[in-house]
């Protein structure tokens, strides 16, 4: 038995050996640059598209690398009446969403992780969170409409605040989940030896050492509420407007403006590459700590 179990191990390293020389450097490069490219030509289609004349962005066949750049469609977009209003509508709503969910999202899951609940029971509460998550959200559209009208939250921000809330807080719980259940129990007794009750030990001791999981849950959390479209455009009419409804309303019975269309877009995207630069570092911090989690 000893003996055909270095044999298969043999084979194995063979076999390893073979697929690495097969699957080697060059593949790796050029597999990496194909993925590159997958992911960096839509926003290079989006930023060409918003300085683009209508002829060009009308052509056909599209022109890859426009002719004349403009600044007209920037200039359109700008000068759009109330655009700095609903800016700041996806600002509000994503920043207080974001914190909120943040807040009792990582509280909940700290319950969670440390509370005296089995590991049969943690990993029940850990697919019902995922599975919100995953059931299509126009499911529940008409009665969380017909909840706005009668609490009067119609066309206010309130109301998408509570909605992005509702979506985001399962997907922070989830996560700190796995990042609270990676820190040393020693560490929470020492504080405890010391006196420390239990939000100390959260606020002081855990919280700074899964900071890195939280600003990743925060940025995903934010992103998610930034991008809303779907109740966005549900529960709004005009002073509550965000963003994503303000480049849906480009579509009309006359065609699409892709020049304006792209021009938003291209302002939309602004806020959240900024974000995610400032944050990069404690980003991937954040998803390395959940990628090697149990």
């Amino acid at each position: 038995m000893m003996a055909k179990k270095h044999r298969i191990d043999a084979n194995d390293s063979m076999v390893h050996e073979i697929l690495g020389n097969v699957w080697g450097s060059p593949f790796r490069i050029v597999f990496t640059a194909v993925l590159m490219l997958l992911v960096l030509f839509p926003l290079y289609w989006l930023f060409s598209s918003a300085f683009k004349i209508r002829a060009e962005y009308l052509a056909n066949p599209p022109l890859l690398i426009p002719h004349v750049f403009t600044m007209e469609n920037i200039k359109t977009v700008l000068s759009m009446n109330g655009l700095g209003r609903q800016f700041m509508n996806s600002m509000i709503v994503s920043l207080s969403s974001t914190a909120i969910s943040l807040l009792f999202g990582s509280m909940a899951a700290y319950s969670l992780v440390r509370g005296k609940f089995s590991n049969l029971t943690r990993q029940i509460f850990g697919l019902w969170f995922m599975i919100q998550k995953m059931y299509p959200a126009i499911a529940t559209a008409i009665p969380i409409y017909l909840v706005m009208r009668k609490l009067q939250l119609i066309d206010t921000l309130p109301a998408l605040i509570i909605m992005n809330t509702s979506f985001n807080l399962p997907l922070v719980i989830w996560l700190m989940m796995g990042f609270f259940a990676q820190v040393p129990i020693e560490m929470e007794e020492s504080a405890r030896i010391d006196g420390c009750h239990f939000l100390s030990r959260f606020f002081y001791v855990v919280f700074p050492v899964t900071k890195s999981g939280i600003v990743a849950a925060g940025i995903l959390a934010f992103v998610g509420a930034w991008n809303e479209f779907l109740f966005a455009v549900i529960l709004s009419i005009n002073k509550s407007k965000t963003l994503p409804v303000v480049i849906a309303g480009f579509i009309t019975d006359k065609g699409l403006d892709w020049g304006p269309m792209a021009a938003t877009s291209l302002i939309s995207l602004l806020p959240v590459l900024v974000l995610v630069y400032l944050c990069q570092k404690q980003f991937v911090e954040g998803l390395a700590m959940g990628a090697v989690k149990g």
